[in-house]
């Protein structure tokens, strides 16, 4: 992404540059252009006040709404600007595909930022890189205490309250809060549901005397009904708030429970969308019915390997890091351990974790059933569904 950011870089530059010109007296043919050179200075003072008094300096980049901000700044980068090239070249469908898989590819990448909630060594060395380019971040309260806990972080029951609190603030609305978000953008996207409108920048909607606080999403249904679209539960009594002032009904999707947050229970990692499910779900012409792909043995619809990039030898060693695996106890003897718990792991941290009897033995039983991943889905948009 270094181009990405190099050309934000090269906007906000851009910016600092025209400000910083027309503040200059040298750029003036002083005195004639006096008037000129002192009017920009006039209205560039009180800019500044203006902003000093709203804080809005605040708003940009501050340690206590950090995490909101860093990801305001990657929706910014997706929703804010990205999403127009997906018009460009008459609407090319391909245009589409390829965002898709970018957003997916992209919450890969924040669930390996997380690794750090794990991993000391790494976080620490996080910790110095940023000291490095943010001086300030040092004196911040809770830096040193965060610098010098060897212990997971950021995980329930870790850490102390003020500890976690502070953690969550050096990343983008960390456990999913800005994967979801765009993840739900994608799912509407992809299964046809509408014209999607992002309101996730525009947490408030003002009118002179007071303000709505709308859902994440506004999506209009292509028979002319719309919707709005809130990521996640628990904001009910905000929900019914915009509904009841607008007559905009508002649906709420579930995160908690649509298999795009499996946190694999033994290494404490998020289990990331594997490459045959990025493929499939950024395949406007693959055929979606149902949300779990088995990783072994034939998919029955096309004929096709389930996997097209692990054989299945290769899948029941352990050698694919996506995998998941998810088994109750049977009488089986390869689903008599301890993971065989209905949770959801890393298939290759079962096979780390359990002897190496069982381990050959779950290997043998090449467990269709238990080895598997998940497309992105969400339950609560079942009255927008349509046919493609």
């Amino acid at each position: 992404m270094n181009e990405t950011f190099n050309n934000l870089e090269k906007s906000l530059i851009h910016i600092r540059t025209l400000i910083e010109f027309f503040a200059n007296p040298d750029n003036y043919a002083l005195p004639v252009d006096v008037i000129d050179f002192n009017l920009y200075q006039e209205n560039l003072e009180e800019l500044q006040n203006d902003f000093a008094n709203l804080d809005f300096d605040d708003e940009l980049y501050n340690p206590n709404d950090r995490q909101m901000i860093l990801a305001d700044l990657f929706e910014y980068i997706f929703l804010g600007r990205g999403f127009y090239s997906i018009g460009n070249l008459r609407n090319n469908p391909e245009r589409k595909e390829f965002f898709v898989r970018a957003i997916l590819h992209f919450v890969n990448l924040l669930m390996c930022f997380e690794t750090v909630t794990i991993d000391v060594d790494r976080r620490n060395a996080l910790l110095d890189q940023l000291t490095e380019t943010i001086e300030s971040m040092e004196d911040e309260p809770g830096f040193e205490e965060l610098r010098d806990y060897e212990e997971p972080v950021g995980l329930p029951n870790s850490a102390t309250k003020a500890l976690n609190k502070y953690f969550d603030k050096l990343l983008p609305k960390t456990a999913g809060g800005l994967w979801h978000e765009l993840l739900v953008y994608i799912f509407i996207l992809r299964h046809n549901l509408g014209y999607v409108l992002p309101l996730l920048l525009h947490q408030k909607i003002y009118s002179k005397t007071d303000h709505l606080v709308p859902p994440d999403f506004l999506v209009i249904t292509k028979d002319k009904r719309i919707f709005g679209i809130e990521v996640g539960r628990k904001k009910e009594i905000q929900s019914g708030s915009f509904s009841l002032r607008t007559a905009i009904p508002t649906a709420s999707v579930d995160t908690e429970n649509s298999r795009n947050s499996d946190r694999c229970p033994i290494c404490k990692k998020w289990i990331l969308f594997c490459p045959v499910v990025i493929d499939k779900f950024s395949d406007f012409n693959s055929d979606i019915s149902r949300t779990e792909i088995k990783c072994l043995g034939i998919d029955n619809q096309t004929g096709l390997r389930n996997c097209t990039v692990f054989t299945d030898e290769q899948i029941v060693n352990g050698e694919c890091s996506y995998s998941k695996y998810s088994r109750n106890a049977t009488q089986q003897p390869h689903t008599q351990h301890n993971h065989s718990d209905g949770k959801h792991y890393h298939y290759h941290c079962v096979l780390e974790n359990v002897g190496g009897e069982k381990r050959e033995e779950i290997i043998e039983a090449q467990d269709a059933t238990a080895i598997k991943t998940h497309l992105p889905h969400y339950s609560g948009l079942e009255s927008l569904l349509v046919n493609e």
